[in-house]
């Protein structure tokens, strides 16, 4: 086993189906199998902001038992994103769900306001691929949840996360370097 390996091939490894993390998620959150995207995504997100912590955790070999008490506190923890969005999602909140669900895209356009000329150019001038694009474009400008991106295209939300998100990281790259 590699222990060196990076966030983004640890975020592969928790995604591939029949991994023993995926057997870790399926035995935490039966019989809600429906909700196991949702969980994925949620863990994603938290990995991504903690990238090196989690890098050194699985470098020094606790990496399963920091991912199994992971997906535990975000399915019975009331204060856990996975727990809000559940909540919110089964008694239909819809208004609040996006805020609530994804409050790191909202703060980056909520920042971000008072420059949309410079976001605008930071989109047009970033690589990335066509698939980026369109859900880049689903996602901040027609203001749907990764949750409706992923029924309308049939795709899973972890991938639509990863993509929006690596967009996202080379916009403020650009904006960030454009301010210098």
């Amino acid at each position: 086993m590699n222990m060196n390996m990076s966030i983004n091939e640890i975020l592969e490894e928790i995604c591939r189906s029949g991994s023993i993390y995926d057997e870790i998620i399926n035995n935490l959150i039966t019989p809600r199998f429906d909700l196991k995207l949702e969980l994925i995504s949620e863990i994603a997100i938290s990995f991504c902001e903690n990238g090196e912590k989690i890098e050194k955790i699985y470098k020094d070999g606790y990496f399963k038992y920091y991912f199994i008490m992971t997906v535990k506190n975000q399915i019975h923890s009331s204060t856990s994103p996975f727990h809000k969005n559940v909540r919110i999602s089964d008694n239909e909140y819809i208004d609040n769900y996006e805020y609530i669900e994804y409050e790191d895209e909202i703060e980056f356009k909520t920042i971000h306001e008072e420059n949309i000329n410079l976001i605008e150019e930071a989109f047009l001038n970033v690589k990335k691929t066509w698939f980026q694009e369109v859900l880049y474009n689903e996602y901040f400008y027609k203001n749907k949840t990764y949750k409706q991106i992923a029924n309308e295209y049939q795709i899973n939300q972890t991938t639509i996360w990863l993509n929006v998100k690596q967009v996202r990281d080379k916009m403020e790259e650009y904006i960030k370097n454009k301010k210098k």
